[in-house]
């Protein structure tokens, strides 16, 4: 899966160059050329996470920003809000403003939508990290993210959404 994942990001990362500035309004993928292995993978569940964020630096598209491992330690801060959750949490980027978390014990992904100091939030969750990436990051539910925190009433408008230029390269390059 990780070999299968990889391609498809790398393709997409293509596609972003031939259209390199105006796609950095969208999107950037960048590879860590440097190929270190910033976390060793002690963790069977998190290793689709691991191998990913090792080996590139910049996942980028729309609203989503999943962080390399270099960047990873400088935004567990938001580690603090997950704690009254169960599970043990790595803050692993953003959607849009909100923290995007995976889970240690199960390796979910989970996005905290709103305020959780004032009670007023949406946990959001897109199956494990492969499912996240490839239906979510660069597949047709990413129009659905923040579906639920519209439905709360946290919102009126997804977050991700299909009009945004994000998905509609991910549609023109026929990758959905």
């Amino acid at each position: 899966m990780n070999e299968l994942l990889s391609e498809k990001i790398d393709k997409i990362m293509e596609i972003l160059s031939e259209d390199y500035p105006q796609s950095l309004t969208y999107g950037e993928i960048v590879k860590d050329i440097a190929g270190e292995q910033f976390t060793k993978i002690d963790n069977s569940i998190l290793e689709d996470y691991y191998f990913i964020t090792n080996r590139y630096e910049r996942l980028i598209g729309g609203v989503i920003n999943v962080y390399s491992q270099r960047k990873v330690d400088k935004i567990q801060f938001y580690v603090e809000e997950m704690l009254q959750f169960d599970g043990e949490w790595i803050c692993i980027g953003k959607i849009e403003r909100y923290p995007l978390f995976i889970n240690k014990v199960d390796g979910h992904v989970t996005c905290l939508f709103g305020e959780p100091l004032d009670q007023d939030y949406v946990l959001e969750s897109y199956g494990d990290f492969n499912n996240f990436l490839l239906n979510y990051f660069l597949g047709e539910q990413y129009g659905e993210i923040g579906l639920k925190f519209v439905e709360s009433g946290g919102s009126i408008d997804t977050v991700g959404s299909k009009d945004d230029e994000w998905y509609k390269v991910l549609e023109e390059n026929h990758l959905l």
